[in-house]
């Protein structure tokens, strides 16, 4: 059984709603956030749209993105709790 990836440099992108700002300031105190061209991995805070975007701007990097649901349409996301 292996071990879960650990990473250090995370890059948060957010949407411009409230929830996505307010879990973007809880996660930045927490872990940090790098710029993504930095970062080990990319996690965007929004709904699917920013998913979407977040995607776009990023799949050339071969860097893990992975969604948490604070918009609107999340079914692209994972839940954040």
């Amino acid at each position: 059984m292996t071990s879960p990836t650990r990473y250090n440099r995370i890059a948060f992108v957010a949407s411009a709603g409230a929830e996505a700002q307010q879990a973007l300031a809880q996660l930045t105190q927490l872990y940090g956030n790098q710029k993504p061209a930095e970062a080990d991995v990319v996690v965007a805070l929004g709904g699917d749209g920013l998913m979407l975007q977040t995607l776009h701007q990023h799949m050339h990097t071969g860097k893990p993105i992975y969604g948490m649901h604070r918009g609107t349409v999340g079914f692209l996301m994972n839940e954040f709790s």
